[in-house]
C-alpha cells in the first residue's frame, strides 16, 4: 500500500501534478464513489483481494486499515490518496463516516 497526500501545483509549476501513473496494456478502469458508515468493518469478516489495482481518494473520514494478522497497517484519512496492488489483502474498521472516490484498474 502506498499513501500520498493530494497536492496541487504551485503557481510557477504546470497546471497538473502527477500523483500516480500506472501503464499497462489492455487497461480496464472502473471509477466511482463509496460512503462507509462509522462503526462498519469492510468486509464484515476476513479480508478481500481484488483482481484490480485500486487508487482511492479519501474525501472525508477515517479508516483503520488492517494487516492479515489483525495489526494496524495504516490510518486512511481526509486528503489521503491510496494505491493498493491487485490481490493485496485488505480490510478495515471505519472510524468516522467516510466518503471516497475510487478507481479500479485491470
Amino acid at each position: 500500500m502506498i499513501v500520498k497526500k493530494i497536492k496541487y501545483p504551485l503557481e510557477h509549476e504546470k497546471y497538473l501534478k502527477l500523483i500516480f501513473q500506472i501503464q499497462k496494456e489492455h487497461v480496464n478502469i472502473q471509477f466511482g464513489t463509496v460512503f462507509l458508515k462509522k462503526g462498519a468493518r469492510i468486509p464484515e469478516k476476513g479480508f478481500t483481494k481484488h483482481d484490480r489495482h485500486e487508487i482511492s481518494i479519501i474525501q472525508k473520514g477515517k479508516i483503520e486499515m488492517l494487516n492479515e494478522d489483525g495489526s494496524v497497517q495504516e490510518y486512511l484519512k481526509t486528503g489521503d490518496v491510496v494505491y493498493i496492488k491487485a490481490l493485496e489483502a485488505q480490510a478495515g474498521n471505519v472510524l468516522e463516516d467516510t466518503s471516497l472516490i475510487y478507481t479500479l484498474i485491470k
